[in-house]
Order: structure tokens, then sequence, then C-alpha cells
């Protein structure tokens, strides 16, 4: 669940909550998601430098220019190369979608924490990083919330973060 597609799925009220189903692999990064008529929706970023994409059910892509979304963070030191001044203290573990975690506070992350938030807390799984929860806000106080419910960690279908053949054929 999170509302930082909003702007992508119009949502509403502003800052409602959304279901989306997510895939990840280093830094490749897929989001599943529908906007507010029930079209279906991914956000692609294949990583690698190469940029991301929001591509509907049909194939037909528009592109996600310099869309990052920070996803793992190291789970012990999240603070580490966010900043000078990012301070990230540790508030506990305990357990989030079924997975041992650890409660992080962090501030001063000039906008690359989770959801490319400046300050709030969020809980990292203890063995991956994975962001499972976070609250925050951005560095213009914009709140970013993200709310893991279930993870399986299995190897990906081939395919997965494949551009479609509309972007790949004009290249």
């Amino acid at each position: 669940m999170t509302n930082q597609l909003g702007p992508l799925t119009r949502a509403t009220p502003r800052g409602k909550l959304e279901p989306v189903t997510v895939y990840f692999r280093e830094d490749a990064l897929r989001i599943d998601f529908s906007d507010a008529a029930g079209k279906a929706y991914r956000l692609l970023l294949p990583g690698d430098g190469q940029p991301g994409w929001i591509v509907d059910a049909k194939g037909a892509a528009l592109p996600a220019l310099k869309a990052r979304w920070p996803l793992v963070f190291d789970p012990q030191a999240p603070c580490s190369g966010q900043g000078m001044f990012a301070n990230c203290q540790s508030q506990g573990p305990g357990l989030v979608a079924g997975q041992n975690a650890r409660h992080w506070r962090y501030r001063f992350t000039r906008n690359t924490g989770p959801g490319l938030t400046s300050r709030g807390d969020m809980w990292l799984d203890v063995e991956t990083g994975l962001v499972l929860f976070y609250r925050g806000e951005t560095g213009a106080g914009l709140p970013q919330e993200w709310q893991v419910q279930s993870v399986d960690y299995r190897t990906l279908p081939e395919g997965t973060f494949d551009l479609p053949k509309s972007i790949t054929r004009d290249r």
C-alpha cells in the first residue's frame, strides 16, 4: 500500500493509500498498479542507468525520466551514503509483514530516503534491507507512506523487468 503514485492514479482523496505489487532484483524494479478508473499500469525501472517507463496493459509507454524508488537500504547502517548530515537512529526490533525488522528514525537524507523522503520512520527487513514500512516527508513537506502487507522472496520469471516491444523497437 502506498500513496506515492497518487499523481499517476488520480486517487481521491489525495494521499489515499493504494494497493500495488512490487517486484525487485538488485537495481531493477517493477510496480504494478491501477488508476482511479481501474486501468492497469506498470512502472518499470529496469536498472543499469536506463530510463524508467510507465506502461499500460497494451504496451503503450511514457518515459518516467529521473524516476527513482529507493526500496533497499543497508540494514545495519541505512543512512550511509545519504549525505554528510543524514542521521538514522535505531528504535529497536519488531515484526512487519511476517519479517524480522528493525525500526529506524531518519532525518536530513536530502530526499534520498525511502519514497524520496528527507525525514521519517522506516522498518527494514534485517536480512535484506527491504523497506517494509515507512512514513515520512519530502523536503517540501509532502507526506509519503508505504506499508508492505506480505513478502515472498523467490526467483522471478524471465521477462519480469523487460521493456515492451513498443519501447525496444524505437531504440
